[in-house]
């Protein structure tokens, strides 16, 4: 049951668009994951910082943060993949497969390593001992042991992928050995190398490709190899690299000596590769020294574009510098000469003596509240050299100045307006860049959480669109939630048939109501030939599956193939009363299964929950529904119930019903009442009709027409000749 259980969710998660979350994955590798991803209909996702891919959603944020914790709740992947090279730690690794355990359908995390865990030149297996020679080497086996440990205790689906240096687009300089090497190509200093053996080379792509098989093939081993098997010495590395440099270009030779302990190292141990080529049909199929060609080709181009950027901005930056810094000069300048110009036209003196007013005062204040304290003490400066001069220019002794205890306020009035304007100039504008500062991280904030909330958004339409077509038990609840989202009661009987059949794939059903005593059962509702073959009423005692089903209020299932016994039956319980039965026939030998019981249950309970709120509606309503002290309906209301017969005939293509005119004959409604209260069923109708009252009779047909006009004569009430409801 549980396995079939896991299938059909697992098809409807097919159903969907499958997600692939990539963390802190280097670009090399991220681009063409991408591609190949996005190619099989797969929607991409990045966390971490970089540059945006084509194709894929990026999340800059990291890692150790509470907002990737929103992005892993938000992106429920199905494929996680982070590299433990680069600046994988321990703590990362936890915080990661953390976060993955939280993930409800996630099916594989590849975890790439590299192949500096082994040492020696014999090709390594999955199976061979770690046992690395390098710093990395011995980080890289220490993390995949971490990795491996939580998939035995935590049950994780993790597989670590072991590859040799990548080639491809998008390779950085932090990138492995290929990358340091065509960085230090690209810089002038000096570089070495030291030689320890041949190097493996696999492209991109052919490792996206083994990735994708292992997806494919739900491989679930504990550690995979993805190499070409191809790869070169030093000698011959260097020879193909020198073919695809500019001209000029300077390769960093091998090293000799101790100093050779701290720099680039080439050689590690090819992969042996048997099992992904066993298990998963994997072949590289990319030429070596055309993607060694491309790569080389793309990093320079991309070298080259960075550093005419950088330098291009670093230009606009310097000039933008230089002029924002030289602007509160030169308008200090034009700002003292404005001064001087003042003093020229009075006389050399700032002061005007008709209005009282010192417009070196208004200088000082000026651009002390525009640059802060230092243009305040440039303005403070000139206006003093201005004021002093007019003093010589008049006559005045330059000592005698200092002695003069009026001019020496004045001098110092300058300073103070200077000082005063610059202090609160420098305050508005450390309080203006806190606020920018702030505004700066609630723009993050905001831009973060509005990217969330739009995800939120999309994710719950693909789930509502999910829900509604799907075919899976959400769906089929809210299928049966929406049908029955009524008050009618006779509308509900009708759609307690239909979406059991359904629910269920089945076309012979049966819906039985319960007598107030509780000992019959009369059908309301029928779909399908075998439907209509059992009896209209059925006794309580004469049948010991209803027995049984009365007792224990569980389905019942006719596991005995017995006769004249549906193969399954479910109650209708409401109030711990059984209020209807529903039945079904002619199962196929596929549904004979725990699961389509419990989804027989799970309708008839929420056909319960419907049912009694509709009876309850039906007892509060009844002084609206029906004629003063009668049983007998208004005309609104008997038209609404002809609807739902009409309805009902044409969703099961059976349960006829007749309408069958009453003759007054001088009676009053409460006398033909009380008249029809015995001599109709329960599940009859009566109700105003055309200016009359008329019979509706559900399930009556040919000679039973008759002998209910029969019964109907011998209490009394005479009727016209019936029609058929179409």
């Amino acid at each position: 049951m549980k396995e079939r259980q896991e299938q059909t969710e697992r098809k409807e998660r097919k159903k969907q668009r499958s997600q692939l979350l990539l963390v802190d994955m280097p670009d090399v590798l991220a681009e063409p994951l991408t591609a190949g991803f996005a190619k099989e209909d797969w929607q991409v996702c990045v966390i971490g910082k970089g540059a945006a891919i084509a194709g894929a959603k990026r999340y800059d944020n990291d890692l150790m943060t509470e907002e990737a914790e929103d992005v892993f709740a938000l992106e429920d992947a199905d494929v996680l993949a982070a590299p433990l090279t680069g600046g994988m730690t321990a703590a990362r690794l936890e915080r990661l497969l953390t976060l993955a355990g939280r993930q409800q359908h996630l099916q594989h995390i590849f975890l790439f390593s590299s192949a500096d865990v082994f040492s020696g030149k014999v090709p390594a297996s999955e199976q061979a001992e770690t046992a690395p020679a390098t710093e990395a080497g011995r980080r890289h086996a220490r993390l995949e042991a971490l990795a491996l440990a939580w998939k035995k205790e935590e049950h994780l689906p993790i597989t670590v992928v072991r590859l040799p240096e990548l080639l491809g687009e998008g390779l950085t300089a932090h990138d492995g050995f290929f990358g340091a090497f065509l960085a230090a190509a690209g810089d002038e200093s000096e570089s070495a190398v030291r030689v320890d053996g041949a190097q493996e080379f696999l492209a991109a792509r052919d490792a996206v490709y083994g990735i994708w098989s292992a997806v494919e093939r739900d491989f679930s081993g504990d550690v995979l190899h993805l190499g070409s098997g191809q790869g070169y010495g030093f000698d011959t590395f260097a020879g193909e690299v020198r073919g695809c440099l500019p001209d000029g270009t300077k390769l960093p030779e091998t090293a000799k000596g101790r100093a050779a302990v701290a720099m680039l190292s080439f050689g590690a141990p090819f992969l042996d590769c048997a099992l992904a080529s066993s298990e998963l049909g994997w072949q590289p199929r990319c030429d070596i020294r055309e993607s060694l060609e491309a790569t080389v080709h793309s990093f320079f181009d991309r070298h080259e574009a960075a550093e005419k950027a950088r330098t291009s901005e670093t230009q606009r930056t310097r000039m933008k510098k230089l002029w924002n810094q030289a602007v509160p000069y030169v308008e200090n300048f034009v700002g003292a000469l404005l001064m001087v110009s003042v003093a020229a036209l009075q006389n050399g003196t700032p002061v005007n003596r008709s209005v009282g007013i010192d417009f070196n005062y208004l200088y000082i204040g000026t651009f002390g509240l525009l640059y802060g304290k230092r243009q305040a003490m440039i303005s403070v400066a000139a206006s003093l050299a201005i004021l002093v001069a007019g003093f010589l220019m008049r006559g005045a002794d330059a000592v005698g100045l200092l002695y003069d205890p009026l001019q020496l306020m004045h001098f110092i009035s300058y300073l103070f307006i200077g000082v005063l304007a610059g202090y609160f100039a420098d305050r508005a504008n450390y309080e203006r860049a806190a606020g920018a500062w702030r505004d700066r991280q609630a723009r993050e904030q905001q831009s973060f959480l509005k990217r969330v909330y739009q995800e939120s958004v999309h994710v719950k339409d693909r789930l509502y669109r999910q829900i509604v077509n799907a075919d899976d038990s959400i769906g089929r609840v809210y299928h049966i939630v929406r049908r029955l989202d009524s008050v009618e009661e006779e509308n509900l009987f009708t759609q307690t048939a239909a979406v059991t059949a359904e629910v269920l794939g089945v076309t012979d059903v049966a819906v039985y109501v319960v007598s107030r005593d509780g000992y019959y059962l009369r059908q309301k509702v029928r779909m399908g030939e075998l439907a209509a073959e059992r009896p209209h009423s059925l006794r309580v005692e004469d049948h010991p599956y209803l027995l049984d089903l009365f007792h224990t209020k569980r389905v019942f299932a006719n596991r005995a193939l017995k006769d004249d016994v549906p193969d399954l039956a479910a109650p209708v319980v409401y109030e711990e009363n059984v209020i209807a039965v529903i039945e079904i026939y002619g199962l196929d030998f596929t549904q004979w299964s725990y699961y389509e019981q419990n989804l027989l249950s799970l309708t008839a309970r929420l056909v319960a929950a419907s049912l009694g709120r509709a009876a309850r509606f039906e007892q509060e309503a009844a002084e609206k529904r029906y004629l003063p002290d009668t049983r007998i309906l208004k005309g609104a209301e008997f038209q609404k119930v002809l609807a739902e017969l009409v309805e009902r005939r044409r969703l099961t293509k059976d349960n006829p019903a007749m309408l069958l005119p009453v003759e007054l004959q001088g009676m009053t409604v409460p006398e033909l009442d009380e008249k029809l209260a015995h001599c109709i069923r329960a599940e009859d109708f009566a109700g105003e009709y055309e200016g009359g009252i008329a019979l509706l009779l559900p399930d009556v047909a040919g000679d039973t027409l008759g002998l209910v006009r029969e019964r109907l004569a011998r209490a009394g009430v005479e009727t016209d000749e019936g029609r058929a409801m179409v």
